[in-house]
C-alpha cells in the first residue's frame, strides 16, 4: 500500500513524496502514533490537574498570609510555635537579638514584595 506523504506549512499541506508500506507496518505506526496521542493526552490532563490545585493552594496561601498577624495573635502558644517553624528556620538569640531564616516559599514571597519589580 502507497500513501502520499505531505506536511502542514503555513496552514497548507505540502507533498513530501510517496512512501509504501505494507498494510502491518501502517497499521503498527498508526497504534504508536494512537498511544503516544492518549499519552499526551493523559499528560495534559494531569497538567490541567496539577494548574488548578495549584491556583487553588496558591489563593489559600494568600489568605493565610493576609491574616497571618491576626491570626497569630489569636493563636494558642502550640500553635504559635508551629506557626513559628512552619515558616522559619534557625531561630538564634545572640546578644539580645533574634535572627533567623525565612523558609520557602515564604522567602521567595518576600523576596518579590521587596523587589522594585513587585511595584511595577
Amino acid at each position: 500500500t502507497c500513501f502520499f506523504v505531505s506536511i502542514l506549512f503555513s496552514g497548507h499541506f505540502v507533498f513530501i513524496g510517496q512512501q509504501c508500506i505494507t498494510t502491518n507496518e501502517y497499521d503498527k505506526k498508526a497504534k504508536e502514533l494512537k498511544d503516544g496521542q492518549t499519552r499526551i493526552n493523559i499528560q495534559l490532563q494531569q497538567h490541567a490537574i496539577a494548574d488548578e490545585e495549584y491556583g487553588t493552594t496558591l489563593t489559600t496561601l494568600m489568605d493565610l498570609a493576609s491574616r497571618a498577624y491576626e491570626l497569630f495573635e489569636k493563636s494558642k502558644v502550640d500553635q504559635k510555635r508551629k506557626l513559628i517553624n512552619f515558616v522559619l528556620s534557625n531561630l538564634e538569640l545572640k546578644d539580645g537579638k533574634l535572627t533567623f531564616e525565612v523558609k520557602q516559599p515564604f522567602a521567595g514571597i518576600l523576596k518579590v514584595i521587596n523587589s522594585s519589580s513587585w511595584l511595577g
